[in-house]
């Protein structure tokens, strides 16, 4: 702003300089002492104060009237240049004995800056001091920047405690990749963050406190039954801190303090009011002195104003100084809380760098320190830590850009190069060995069900499907640390297919440069079978590029623009992009599939020992109630493996007067088939029978419900997904008006969704089913599950912990998905029903980035397909307990 505020204000008096090269000096000078008849000498000159036109701009600049310090700054107060150049002196020559004049004259000029510093009259701007004074005062910067300060913390306080977040996340990625974070300093960071439950053990957070004075940035974690602590320094490459007791960081910190330039730094974590001694007690300034003499004493000069003294600073005293009280625990989220450090930090340091026009005429002369740099130095900590995964616009350009704000450097020359370089002068060291080192770097995974918005639109329906309220909150700081997702491709390594963090899917090519190989993203035209640059994709006549098998290494260009192309080669291109279609696309074949409605029955199943939560039990009852008056049968399917989980959940379902069939699983005809079937061995593996002590519910529930649907048919529904009720109100619903059909092997769905946590990506769920018994497809489906258990047995003899072994259970997750989740699932159909695997091939192509989409795909129609062959979304609403992850 000040620097845009001095190019305007410049330009009509015909300066085009940058504000950077000029300076605003105040000057005595006098005309050299010579002896008769010595040659003519420059005169003498020594500078009382140089600054950069923008330097004083935001110190309210005051110049010295000609009459002297104590003159007034009336009229043409700035005095006459001098005629010739100047030479640099040290000191004026006092005036004769008995003398009241001024020895020297006084001036105060704009000067064009220059290596050697010149002051003549070649380098004097034809400005006069009293104009740019004039100028300055009247802009009431303080004033402005108050304002701007005040419009920056109501719109992004949020946004800004969001960055603290991810700073603070990928200090921790980064210190466990180079194995400086130990297992135990590890969890502390993690549980501080809010990426470990809160209740795992009570741990105590908390600003450091220096002499009393608290720190805006610097904070420190200790668990309640632990000594170990964990200091955290944000601004450098490396921040966190590891030390076997709080002694240690006390003693660790005062020796930093001996260094003059980590002491400087130190100061900078705290607020500019806490740094000056007070008339009675000492400042920041002194203590962090102190502390860098211990155990030697400190002492003040002897002219040091004021009635404070120091002494001997005992690491021990000084550090977390006072009563328990003097620092309390910070409570709530860590990351609201040093965001409203940091915001009160802003304004004390605008009020300490920034001098208002009373103040100048009380001090007369004020701080001209680097504004650039120290204004809002504080908000800057987070960046270093987050180039590297593109923190929020708002945020990076408001700490970073302050320099260009005020100097008018650029926001990519601050940001150029500084992605993976070590940075500030605290960064913690790798751990020695023999010291077990944190294995587990935070990735983030979006939670839920989800629909990209492209299918979504088509649908007319919302993109989130099944996204868990409280992980909405955190979206924005831990989502920067998904991980890029790529899509299994055809053997073509030339293209490559990406899920974004919207859920569509995007496509880059491999391309020959000078540089090597470089990808690039690109759009797909399905009718010349070739490839755009995205970059070139709304040229009037873009190059195409194609697949060349000959070619392996990248793309290469298309010489005959009007060349045949069969769909055979279409389809060839697309499954390298991990597209399974069938061209050219028949909307008429699905017309002809024989179809018929398959029974009115709702069925849910209960594995296990546990009793039923009350997410679950809410479902149920909801859905008892929404099939009530119509001619649907709902039935749940208890386990009795446990008798007193069996009584306990029997009773409480019988406490709600449920209208609908609890009938005992085990007792079951279909039940008592299973356990003399090859499938049974892996469902009590799944249920901890094999392995005690291990369970995994949900895969329980995956095995049985094929075939309970082979030998009754209907619905299958999670016990916690949801009857639609109809628009007129509960205790009806559109099921009821319905008959829902399908062929006898064919399966009634939900229409395709993608699970980040599951890793599976526009593919059909299989928490809802619906089928005619004695479905053929559903055997298909069991012997999957069974071969694909025996090629991974010891899946169900270790579960890691979802909480403190992330990367492991998310593998583990995406092993459950593809052995008997929606991965086999999807497996079948694609072998078994081709016009789900048709229909599947749309979606994807749906949401892929075409060159003609709707040249490419009939968007009614296959809305229009969606509806009539994978339409329980109509009907049915997915769960939201994610059972998965527990049981």
């Amino acid at each position: 702003m000040a620097d845009k505020l001095l190019r305007d204000w410049l330009a009509p008096r015909g300066v085009s300089l940058s504000p950077a090269d000029i300076d605003v000096v105040t000057f005595h000078y006098q005309d050299a002492e010579r002896e008769e008849g010595q040659p003519w000498r420059p005169p003498q000159a020594k500078v009382i104060q140089r600054t950069s036109l923008t330097d004083a701009l935001l110190a309210n600049w005051q110049g010295e009237p000609s009459t002297g310090s104590g003159g007034l700054h009336i009229g043409d107060w700035a005095g006459i240049a001098p005629l010739h150049a100047v030479t640099f002196v040290d000191r004026m020559r006092p005036p004769p004995l008995l003398s009241n004049a001024m020895s020297y004259l006084v001036f105060n000029g704009l000067y064009r800056r220059t290596a050697n510093q010149e002051l003549s009259p070649a380098t004097l701007l034809p400005i006069r001091a009293e104009v740019f004074q004039d100028y300055v005062w009247g802009l009431h910067l303080h004033e402005r920047l108050k304002a701007q300060l005040d419009s920056y913390w109501q719109q992004s306080r949020k946004e800004y405690a969001r960055a603290l977040e991810m700073a603070f996340i990928t200090a921790c990625n980064k210190q466990v990749n180079e194995g400086s974070l130990s297992v135990p300093a590890w969890r502390l960071a993690w549980q501080a963050a809010g990426l470990l439950p809160l209740d795992t053990r009570a741990i105590t957070t908390r600003l450091l406190n220096v002499y009393g004075y608290h720190s805006t940035s610097i904070i420190y974690i200790k668990a309640d039954d632990s000594s170990t602590v964990v200091l955290y320094m944000p601004g450098n490459a490396s921040p966190l801190h590891e030390f076997p007791d709080l002694s240690a960081l006390k003693h660790w910190f005062a020796e930093q303090c001996k260094d003059p330039e980590r002491r400087e730094w130190l100061q900078q974590c705290f607020s500019p009011a806490d740094w000056e001694d007070g008339l009675e007690f000492s400042g920041l300034i002194t203590a962090l002195k102190g502390l860098g003499c211990y155990p030697a004493a400190h002492t003040l000069p002897d002219d040091h104003p004021g009635f404070a003294t120091s002494g001997t600073w005992a690491p021990e005293d000084t550090i977390e100084f006072g009563s328990p009280t003097t620092s309390l625990p910070i409570t709530g989220n860590l990351f609201d809380h040093l965001a409203n450090r940091q915001k009160q930090r802003s304004y004390d340091d605008l009020d300490y760098r920034v001098i208002t026009n009373r103040q100048v005429v009380k001090t007369h002369w004020g701080s001209y320190l680097n504004v650039a740099q120290c204004l809002l130095a504080p908000l800057c900590v987070v960046v270093p830590e987050l180039l590297a995964v593109m923190v929020l616009g708002g945020v990076a350009q408001f700490s970073l850009g302050m320099d260009q704000v005020i100097n008018g450097h650029s926001l990519d020359e601050k940001v150029e190069g500084v992605e993976n370089q070590v940075f500030g002068l605290f960064n913690a060291l790798p751990l020695p060995i023999g010291i077990a080192r944190a294995s587990q770097a935070f990735h983030y995974r979006l939670p839920g069900l989800l629909r990209p918005s492209q299918l979504a639109d088509v649908l007319g329906e919302a993109a989130n499907v099944t996204v868990p309220t409280d992980a909405l909150q955190l979206i924005p700081a831990q989502a920067a640390f998904r991980e890029t997702v790529q899509i299994p491709t055809g053997s073509q390594r030339v293209l490559v297919t990406h899920v974004g963090d919207d859920m569509g899917h995007y496509f880059e090519g491999a391309f020959q440069s000078s540089q090597g190989i470089k990808m690039q993203p690109v759009v797909y035209d399905l009718h010349t079978n070739s490839f755009i640059k995205l970059s070139e994709y709304k040229q009037a006549t873009p190059e195409r590029w194609k697949i060349d098998t000959g070619e392996p290494a990248g793309l290469v260009r298309v010489a005959n623009a009007q060349r045949v192309v069969t769909d055979a080669q279409r389809m060839f291109t697309l499954r390298q992009l991990g597209i399974e279609l069938d061209l050219p696309i028949d909307y008429t074949y699905f017309n002809n599939l024989e179809r018929t409605p398959i029974p009115r029955i709702v069925s849910s199943i209960w594995v296990g020992d546990k009793a039923i939560s009350p997410v679950f039990l809410e479902a149920l009852v909801h859905n008892a109630q929404a099939l009530e008056n119509s001619d649907y049968q709902y039935q749940l399917f208890l386990s009795r493996q446990s008798p007193r989980a069996y009584d306990a959940n029997l009773t409480l379902l019988r406490s709600r007067t449920l209208h609908m069939s609890v009938l005992t699983l085990e007792d079951q005809p279909f039940y008592q088939e299973f356990t003399r079937s090859p499938y049974f061995a892996q469902y009590q593996a799944a249920l901890g029978i094999t392995n005690p002590g291990i369970t995994n519910y949900s895969s329980a529930s995956d095995i049985l419900r094929y075939r309970m649907l082979k030998h009754i048919g209907g619905f299958y529904l999670d016990a916690d997904d949801r009857v639609l009720n109809a628009a007129s109100g509960p205790g009806t619903s559109p099921l009821a008006n319905r008959t829902l059909r399908t062929t006898t092997n064919g399966l009634l769905l939900y229409p395709p969704v993608s699970n980040d946590q599951l890793g599976f990506y526009v593919k059909y769920n299989n928490s809802m089913i619906g089928s005619h018994p004695g479905n053929p497809t559903l055997d298909a489906i069991s012997e999957a599950i069974l071969q694909r258990f025996q090629l991974d047995p010891t899946f169900y003899t270790e579960r890691p912990d979802r909480v403190f072994n992330p990367v492991g259970f998310n593998a583990y997750a995406r092993r459950l998905c593809r052995l008997t989740g929606p991965g086999v699932l999807n497996d079948v159909i694609d072998a078994q029903l081709p016009w789900l695997r048709q229909l599947r091939g749309m979606c994807r192509l749906l949401i892929s980035p075409l060159y003609d989409l709707h040249g490419t795909l009939d968007t009614s129609q296959l809305t229009q397909l969606i509806r009539e062959h994978v339409p329980l979304d109509r009907f049915f609403e997915a769960g939201r307990a994610h059972s998965w992850e527990h049981n």
